[in-house]
């Protein structure tokens, strides 16, 4: 009974802890494949509404920078050279860039947003169906590089918790197999009770 317990609470965290790992790799590709598809353009606000996202902050272990993702969702147009105008509702990012100490109230949209109609750098993704999937404020080159340190992120994360895990595992495997094999090898001859054979396997295992 203890036994079982003890596999079905094993059962539940390796499936949490795969699900973590999962979450963070997802995530990574998910930014890489966002920054691939970034377009350089020339954007400005059509409307001076918006709605306020969930701001994200960010920084590089030990050196690098340290920045906050402020999302905007706004009614915006986009130019590129060669290419039609599109315009719409969709989410506009805006980088601060954060010193040792962070500021948490100028990251803000009602603070960051360019004016309404003043052109200004912008890099986005097109939607398939010819609109903006999602837009960020200044060049592609320009923007922090977010899709490594999630990688680093997922990385670390991996080997701090699938290596163990992969041990733990190893080790409840080698049991259960041995366990069997154990008591097979004691043949009833040799036991002169059942608490000598019970003792034996035991010791075997």
């Amino acid at each position: 009974m203890s036994s079982s317990v003890g596999l079905a609470i094993f059962g539940i965290l390796l499936a949490g802890v795969l699900a973590l790992n999962g979450f963070f790799w997802w995530r990574f590709v998910k930014q890489y494949e966002i920054r691939h598809e970034l377009l350089d353009a020339s954007c400005e606000l059509v409307s001076s509404r918006f709605t306020s996202g969930f701001k994200m902050g960010w920084t590089y272990p030990v050196f690098g920078p340290s920045w906050t993702d402020v999302p905007c969702n706004v009614e915006l147009k986009v130019s590129v050279p060669g290419r039609a105008e599109v315009s719409g509702s969709t989410w506009l990012h805006l980088t601060y860039h954060q010193g040792l100490v962070w500021e948490y109230l100028k990251d803000s949209c009602s603070n960051m947003l360019p004016k309404t109609h003043e052109v200004f750098d912008c890099a986005y993704v097109p939607a398939v169906n010819g609109g903006v999937e999602v837009a960020f404020a200044g060049k592609a080159d320009s923007l922090p590089d977010l899709p490594v340190l999630l990688c680093m992120k997922a990385t670390g994360l991996s080997i701090l918790t699938l290596g163990p895990l992969l041990l733990v595992t190893t080790g409840i495997l080698r049991g259960a197999v041995r366990g069997p094999a154990a008591a097979r090898q004691l043949a009833p001859e040799q036991c002169k009770g059942d608490e000598e054979c019970n003792y034996a396997v035991l010791a075997e295992a």
